[in-house]
């Protein structure tokens, strides 16, 4: 279901054989990730940004669709959209089918371009820095998808999102401690600005404690490229995300009853950890339809 199409997977292929990444990508990517893990955000040459988008984009992409689509449930949508560090493109992608009009920001020219090799060259790319971007119009949507855990200023940027966008602001984080920690601060700076979370959230304020953080977890096949890359055992990919979508207006984000962890099914029942407006509960349930749910549904 969030798999990346099949001519996006075939550019990357050529992408990566042409600067021999299918013969020694798994070095370059090691290398990449561990810069990315020690919050060593320099810029990528384009090989690099190539490695980038073959060992990420897979995983980016399905968290990306698996938002939109909980978004769409809720019966709402946007005409346009604002990509703010757009990287290699994948809300590009993801949203291709749609009649959304796109606008990307992406400071990295290497980004830049492995981006027009893969979206072609009609989409509008901002390319200064978005602490001086000066937007040419309104925007129904903001979207930042991994890029608020790489930037010093969260407050800053923060602030300029909610100050773009008329209608939503999406904001897509790795599944980690400090990828939570920048939701967290995203959902501080909402209620000052008079925004609220249309989703998954079900309070203003988080009520999970201790050393616990609320993130979610999709599962991808992985092609013998991808695997190759990251010298991978096993056919699939859990990535592991937090997530959290602003809305302008007042919501019934009150109303959401969001598992918040992976469903423990036994014999005869299943134990759900929820997230309700009364905070986090458990709640057991004996019937069928139970036994379907999974991690990030409404109960």
């Amino acid at each position: 279901m969030f798999d990346l199409p099949n001519d996006i997977l075939y550019s990357l292929d050529e992408l990566s054989e042409t600067y021999g990444l299918n013969r020694n990508g798994a070095r370059a990517y090691s290398e990449l990730s561990e810069n990315y893990r020690n919050q060593n955000y320099r810029e990528l040459d384009f090989s690099q940004a190539v490695a980038y988008a073959q060992g990420r984009m897979p995983a980016t992409y399905g968290v990306i669709k698996y938002v939109l689509e909980r978004f769409k449930n809720t019966g709402r949508n946007f005409s346009n959209v604002l990509d703010v560090g757009a990287g290699v493109g994948a809300l590009k992608i993801a949203l291709r089918d749609s009649k959304v009009s796109y606008e990307a920001l992406e400071k990295s020219e290497s980004m830049r371009k492995v981006f027009r090799k893969l979206n072609g060259d009609n989409s509008k790319i901002y390319s200064e820095d978005f602490r001086k971007f000066q937007a040419e119009t309104s925007y129904h949507a903001v979207f930042a998808s991994y890029f608020i855990n790489e930037i010093k200023d969260k407050i800053l940027a923060l602030k300029k999102m909610f100050d773009l966008s008329e209608k939503y602001v999406f904001i897509l984080e790795p599944g980690t401690p400090s990828g939570y920690k920048s939701i967290l601060e995203a959902k501080k700076i909402a209620a000052e600005l008079d925004w609220y979370p249309l989703m998954p959230c079900a309070t203003q304020d988080c009520k999970l404690s201790g050393e616990d953080w609320c993130h979610f977890s999709i599962r991808l096949p992985r092609t013998k490229h991808h695997a190759k890359l990251k010298n991978a055992a096993l056919p699939y990919e859990d990535e592991k995300f937090c997530y959290v979508i602003f809305s302008k207006k007042e919501t019934g984000f009150f109303e959401n009853n969001t598992v918040i962890k992976r469903p423990i099914k036994k014999s005869g029942h299943t134990i759900f950890d929820v997230c309700t407006s009364d905070g986090i509960r458990r709640v057991v349930r004996t019937d069928k339809a139970s036994k379907k749910l999974q991690w990030g549904d409404q109960l």
